[in-house]
Parts: C-alpha cells; structure tokens; sequence
C-alpha cells in the first residue's frame, strides 16, 4: 500500500508525505537508529539495528506490495525526519482485522503538527485497508505520545507493568491503546 500527500507544519515548511522508495533505506534506518537514541521510549537501542541497507530495501519494496499494510515517511527540507505505518497483528482468519500502529519522529521536529499528520494518515490508510482496529503499545510516562494518540481516538485497555526492561535495571510499563475503526 502507498501514500503521498503534503501538508504545512506549524513553523509554515512543506511536509511531504510518501512511502519511502528503495533508495530512501540507508536514510530510513539512519533515522531509526537516531530517534532510538533521543529517547528511552523506543522498542531498540541504537546498537540493536542490524538490519543492512538491501534488508530494508527489500523490506521497503515489500511494504508497499502489501495491501495490508503501510509505511510513510514524512520529509522536511528534502530529509525523512519521521515515519510512521502499520502492519498486520497475525495472518490468521481470526485476527485479520487488527494491525499494529508504529511511528517515529526526530525530536528536532516534534511539535510541529508531524505526528498528527502522520497519525490521520495511517488511520486513513488502514480503513482503506479493511482493518476495523488499530493498536499500539506506549511507554506509560510517555504523556506527550499518549495525548496525540488519545487525540485520535486509542483508549488503554490495559497496562504490562514490567515490559521494558532497560539497560539501567529499570523496568517501563507500556499502556495497550487500542482504535476502533
């Protein structure tokens, strides 16, 4: 599945709005491992990327094949600063209609209206996909994200108390929020 469009941020730059193509993958995961390192709310560590530029490449190209699911990178001054998408919960008969919500966006351009453009866009995305609910999970002390995904509609329906374990020894509860469609 793909996406384009653009949108004006709060500060007046264009955002464009695109599935990132396969000569976007050394810039995608250079953006993955970034926003993995500018927070401890992210699922990986900076080091925890294996992945090689082809491997995302071939991913890329798999994504976009898919009608199930979807990728968008939002691009500032000609740079991916963010992307968000969904993908399937399983390929079981019984689980068809749930995909999994995910989105990163570089601190530098947070506040800007990017996570709410993305956000709308993904939700538009996956009713047009024929999925009928969206989940995520989110770090509980994350407020910020949790506000623009309330904003969208996603309730919690429950709480995993020790689901992130950092490096520090410090355990992080992650909230299920989950969207009808």
């Amino acid at each position: 599945m793909q996406y384009n469009g653009s949108v004006r941020l709060s500060d007046g730059r264009i955002c464009t709005l695109r599935h990132p193509v396969g000569s976007d993958a050394q810039e995608i995961l250079h953006h993955l491992i970034l926003t993995s390192g500018e927070t401890e709310n992210m699922l990986r560590y900076p080091d925890e990327f294996t992945m090689t530029a082809e491997e995302e490449r071939a991913y890329l190209d798999e994504v976009a094949a898919r009608p199930d699911a979807i990728l968008i990178s939002a691009i500032v001054d000609g740079r991916i600063v963010a992307c968000a998408g969904f993908n399937p919960v399983s390929k079981f008969e019984k689980c068809r209609h749930r995909a999994e919500f995910g989105i990163s966006v570089q601190r530098e351009f947070w506040g800007l209206g990017i996570g709410s453009c993305l956000t709308a866009a993904v939700l538009s995305a996956a009713r047009q996909a024929g999925c009928t609910q969206l989940e995520l999970d989110v770090v509980a002390e994350n407020r910020r994200a949790i506000g623009l995904y309330e904003k969208f509609g996603f309730r919690i329906c429950g709480t995993n108390d020790r689901a992130f374990l950092s490096r520090s020894g410090a355990y992080q509860p992650l909230h299920l929020m989950v969207r009808p469609l």
